[in-house]
């Protein structure tokens, strides 16, 4: 079934009751809010419980939702104050005859982030009716500023928000339920109606709620006790607390998911480090029985560690200023709390400072992601299988690194940064497509990206942001070829003509930078021209960022034609020929692209793997297919050592795919399995080959790529036309039995293929309205296979490489 795209939600008529709703805070809403929770409740009472209860809820900048003192939700996803997104919620299952309560835990920053921008005001925005019930956000609503929250903490990171440190002796118990007395609480302030600036409008989330659930960690790894280092008490940041301690542990285990933490003294620690087993993204939930009061207990989260010291790798000052930390300070009795903001890591640090009698500690981690894999099923439809082990732990790896990554919007990792760069974006759209088939969160991400405008007309790299050295020119024009992307994946043109006016804009500034006297690109040195971590050529002329641009305008050229718009399509393909020219006179005398030209416009020496790969994807005139790949690509798929300037896990995608339509299916897997296997045993896939521990990070989706490479290649599942309509059908066979699930717009397409005593077994299964063409070694075909089919095919017809 297809899903409901975007703009069909984006774009839905206000809900009911928002329009007599009032945007509400605790106290005034522009004041003092650096680093604010407020805690709201209201009362009502039902005669009846609906079957169904829609909730409509939002909040600049966050909310977590309670009903009757149970969780419901987290949001909204981020956006823009002028269109700000809303949930709806169905809370039918939380509600009672009688009296109900709605609380609500929301949360303003004060400051802007690489995922928000603040916009000087906070609010809270509810509207539901149930029959004759009407509940709507205003004055009638209780509220309080939290006092136990400190409020001058650091950053987590430079593009993160700030450590929640939070003292629950100064904060109620069982605030969120029903028979909590809230008379003590003051009246909302009723500031906004529905409409008023910043809030424009609202618009909905357009992708589902994040699935949540609850997990804890796997072992305890060790633990050490200490004296705290000098100012633990008052620490504004406890990640750097913690490194100005021995990070080193004790091997030794402690039961789960309840252990006992002895006493410490007033001054001094006990850590104990535990594993979740694999990167885990959500809010942990601490329950400390014993306490005396006045007890700390601080986490800190990781994503390595020193496997033989046991010390987690953490270093300061680091490039992000990566401090993810949080701290509770205990009531006496039963202390219990639920942390707010999320965080991407594998290792927790908990350390207990102060404590002079055993205290009884429990852990747990709300998982948070977004739903790659349908209602009440146990995985994503989408599947690679294969008797290659090795391969088979690097998909799992890959998609669960996909998986990550997927929150409200594609994040680069939901460790350090979370934000939605664009380019890495692209590469997580192309896995989502072969894991889940959903477009959406791909869609949401085209429309906040055409939102992030500079006055050029450029997008920024990510986006919401107020990271304004983050405009890259060549990840806005990869903003142009997802507008292709999603229209290949869903057949649906609604991008190209929704962001029409957008897209003008952009190719504005492109066609005034262009230089008449060559018809490239120069480097516009105002922006950063990020291209990849390689150090390819950038000042001058660059040739991978020029056939960026080609490849843009070819592309936009072909959605104009299915848009029935000619004279558009004229105009980017004349300009597209103009600029195909000029690359094509930067081929050297061995058919090799050169990197560019320099600031005199005389042609540089190089000739990267980069230039190469988009040169095989344009089929520029007078390059050498045959010199790219025996003379540059193959030789450092094969050996890693072709070049100085080597792809990045990221960009490698691209020269995967050139290698794989130029049938190098066996060199690709096996740089993947080379390249891969030393992620496998951390779970997720890095940043980089060998990314620097404590700064760069280990469970990146850039390089979870080879979950949809893989895919096609051993299940030799391709597409080949808009919407899924038509693949290829080319398995590679590399060990005893492989095959694919691939869910399209239209169904599942499955694959299947083993080694049997005389050759091959081969199965296709495609859905209603998708047809293949067949190619099999020995066997002839008919274009256009639709349904089941099956072959076998004898091993003497098979090359010899599909009999490793």
């Amino acid at each position: 079934m297809p899903v409901q795209l975007l703009s069909d939600l984006s774009d839905a008529a206000t809900p009911e009751p928002f329009t007599q709703a009032r945007w509400i805070w605790a106290d005034q809403y522009y004041w003092d809010l650096h680093n604010c929770f407020a805690q709201f409740r209201k009362s009502f009472t039902l005669a009846v419980v609906p079957k169904k209860a829609p909730l409509f809820i939002t909040a600049d900048q966050l909310y977590k939702l309670y009903v009757n003192g149970k969780f419901v939700s987290r949001g909204p996803a981020r956006g823009f104050q002028a269109t700000w997104p809303y949930d709806e919620v169905d809370i039918a299952e939380y509600l009672v005859r009688g009296k109900n309560v709605i609380a609500v835990r929301a949360y303003n920053g004060g400051t802007s982030s690489f995922q928000y921008i603040y916009q000087g005001v906070a609010g809270l925005l509810v509207g539901a009716r149930f029959g004759k019930t009407l509940i709507v956000s205003d004055a009638s609503w209780k509220c309080r500023r939290q006092a136990g929250v400190q409020r001058d903490t650091v950053q987590v990171s430079v593009q993160l928000g700030l450590q929640e440190h939070i003292d629950c002796r100064l904060e109620p118990i069982n605030w969120a339920e029903r028979s909590f007395d809230d008379s003590a609480w003051e009246p909302a302030t009723s500031m906004a109606n529905f409409g008023a600036m910043p809030w424009h409008s609202v618009s909905a989330r357009g992708i589902p709620m994040l699935q949540e659930e609850r997990v804890v960690p796997v072992v305890v790894l060790g633990t050490h006790a200490g004296r705290s280092a000098a100012g633990w008490r008052d620490a504004r940041d406890v990640a750097k607390l913690a490194w100005c301690e021995p990070l080193e542990h004790t091997e030794g285990a402690l039961p789960l998911p309840r252990f006992s933490v002895p006493a410490t003294g007033k001054s001094g620690y006990f850590r104990v480090l535990l594993d979740f087993g694999r990167t885990v993204v959500g809010t942990p939930e601490l329950t400390v029985n014993g306490g005396l009061g006045g007890e700390i207990i601080d986490l800190n989260y990781v994503e390595t560690i020193n496997a033989k010291t046991l010390r987690p790798d953490v270093v300061f000052p680091n490039s992000c200023r990566i401090a993810i930390g949080s701290r509770l300070i205990c009531r006496k009795g039963e202390t219990r709390h639920s942390f707010f903001h999320s965080y991407g890591f594998r290792y927790l640090s908990l350390t207990v400072r102060g404590s002079t009698k055993t205290l009884k500690v429990s852990v747990a981690l709300d998982w948070m992601g977004y739903p790659l894999k349908p209602d009440n099923a146990q995985a994503p439809v989408g599947a690679l299988r294969t008797s290659d082990a090795l391969l088979a732990d690097i998909w799992r790896i890959s998609a669960w690194t996909q998986q990550c990554c997927s929150l409200d919007a594609y994040v680069d990792t939901p460790w350090r940064e979370q934000a939605q760069w664009w380019g890495d974006a692209r590469v997580q759209g192309w896995n989502t497509f072969h894991l889940a088939g959903d477009a959406r969160l791909f869609r949401r991400g085209i429309r906040q990206i055409a939102a992030s405008t500079s006055p050029e007309g450029l997008t920024y790299g990510h986006a919401p942001t107020i990271a304004h050295s983050c405009i890259l020119p060549d990840f806005s024009l990869i903003w142009i070829l997802t507008l292709w992307d999603y229209y290949w994946q869903t057949g649906s043109l609604e991008p190209f003509v929704t962001h029409r006016e957008r897209l003008d804009e952009l190719l504005a500034y492109f066609s005034a930078k262009l230089d008449p006297k060559v018809n490239l690109l120069p480097y516009d040195k105002r922006y950063w021209l990020f291209l990849d971590w390689a150090p390819l050529h950038r000042e001058g002329y660059s040739a991978v960022y020029n056939a960026w641009y080609l490849l843009a305008l070819e592309a936009i050229a072909k959605l104009a034609d299915a848009a029935r718009d000619e004279q558009s399509a004229k105009t980017w393909r004349a300009q597209a020929a103009r600029v195909r020219e000029a690359l094509s006179k930067l081929i050297d005398r061995k058919g090799l692209l050169r990197d560019g030209l320099d600031w005199q416009r005389r042609p540089v020496a190089a000739t990267s793997v980069h230039a190469q790969t988009l040169a095989l994807f344009l089929k520029l005139r007078g390059h050498s297919v045959e010199v790219a790949l025996k003379d540059v690509l193959l030789p450092y798929v094969r050996t890693d050592e072709s070049t100085a300037i080597k792809p990045s896990a990221y960009w490698i995608t691209y020269v995967f795919s050139a290698l794989a339509e130029q049938g190098y299916s066996e060199d690709v897997l096996a740089c993947i399995r080379r390249r891969w296997e030393p992620m496998v045993a951390h779970g997720t896939t890095w940043e980089d080959w060998r990314p620097l521990r404590g700064h760069i990070s280990h469970s990146h989706a850039w390089s979870a790529h080879p979950l949809f490479h893989t895919m096609q290649i051993v299940g030799g599942i391709r597409q080949t036309a808009a919407g899924w309509s038509r693949i290829r059908f080319a398995p590679f066979f590399t060990g005893s039995f492989g095959g694919a699930t691939v869910p399209t717009p239209l169904g599942a397409i499955r694959s299947d293929w083993k080694r049997t005593a005389t050759g091959y077994h081969v199965e296709l299964a495609l859905p209603k309205g998708v047809s293949a063409d067949v190619v099999l070694e020995g066997v002839k075909e008919a274009h256009a296979v639709t349904g089941t089919r099956h072959w076998d095919i004898p091993i003497l017809r098979l090359p010899l490489s599909s009999l490793a």
